[in-house]
């Protein structure tokens, strides 16, 4: 996981390098800044701000104080003198004090930890429909992706991917242009459940329990109203991170119009509904008679 901006922030960095270092060596510099700056993350707990990050040996070390800056500033030294090292970062400094969105990296299709999901012998039809939907994915050649840790929510007019703020229903397509993302597509969503699967696999859940949990009965996994200590309410965005991702129910997640198929694909489910696996085609959207929110990557 990391925190990133919405927009792609490695194009802004690399824009303001172009100034100091031009386009061929800014390319690659920016890369190494925006590494520095991800490996970083910042945390709150009884109200006190504190910051936590790898040291050389790779162990995590805790901090009051971001290292972000004196980092950056040590890989401009490498590459200017010192008054333009600190001319640039007081202009990369703009560009990037708004990261504050966690994301998660999806593996590409080809990646070894699909082919050993369709291995699975299926218990029941919802896993036999996964496994069909996760070898269709497999079969496009679709490419690495991000997703939010938590899903959107609108803030005085602009979009939100933190904790507790009410849900975003309408122009989905329209939010996510505005702020550099699209609505992921059904492939992207399978591909998304079968990572799910095999992180639940590594953090000690059985095959059977990991496939049972999000094609079939997620009563264990997420906010349905027949879950342990729901009290049958509604649940604030950001909460029971489970795998590193936040909310995987409470609401359907709206995804990319599907050409062919002539409508937009719903995913999950909502309140005691579907489990996260479940896909349902719906040809008209609107946040009178749906409780969704869109499914962003980028």
């Amino acid at each position: 996981m990391k925190k990133t901006t919405v927009m792609n922030d490695v194009q802004k960095i690399q824009k303001v390098l172009e100034k100091y270092l031009g386009r061929r060596k800014a390319s690659s510099v920016a890369v190494e800044i925006s590494e520095a700056i991800h490996g970083e993350t910042q945390h709150t707990h009884n109200g006190e701000v504190f910051f936590v990050h790898k040291d050389e040996t790779g162990k995590l070390v805790l901090s009051m104080e971001s290292s972000v800056k004196e980092n950056v500033l040590a890989i401009l030294n490498s590459y200017l003198g010192k008054d333009e090292a600190q001319d640039c970062i007081e202009h990369l400094n703009c560009e990037t004090k708004d990261i504050e969105f966690e994301t998660i990296k999806i593996p590409s299709s080809d990646s070894p930890i699909y082919a050993e999901l369709i291995r699975h012998e299926p218990a029941n039809n919802a896993e036999v429909r996964f496994i069909d939907n996760l070898k269709m994915a497999i079969s496009k050649s679709v490419k690495e992706f991000e997703i939010f840790v938590n899903y959107p929510s609108k803030d005085n007019g602009k979009i939100k991917f933190v904790p507790g703020l009410g849900y975003c229903y309408t122009e989905l397509e329209e939010i996510a242009k505005e702020n550099g993302l699209r609505l992921g597509t059904k492939d992207e969503r399978v591909l998304f459940l079968g990572w799910l699967i095999t992180c639940l696999i590594n953090e000690g859940w059985s095959e059977k329990d990991a496939w049972v949990a999000v094609c079939t009965d997620s009563k264990e996994l997420v906010h349905y109203m027949d879950a342990l200590y729901t009290k049958y309410d509604l649940e604030q965005t950001g909460s029971r991170r489970v795998a590193g991702k936040c909310n995987l129910a409470n609401s359907y997640k709206v995804l990319a119009r599907d050409e062919k198929s002539g409508g937009f694909w719903l995913a999950g489910g909502y309140g005691n509904n579907d489990p996260p696996a479940f896909l349902g085609l719906c040809h008209y959207y609107d946040d009178r008679n749906l409780c969704g929110v869109g499914w962003f990557v980028f």
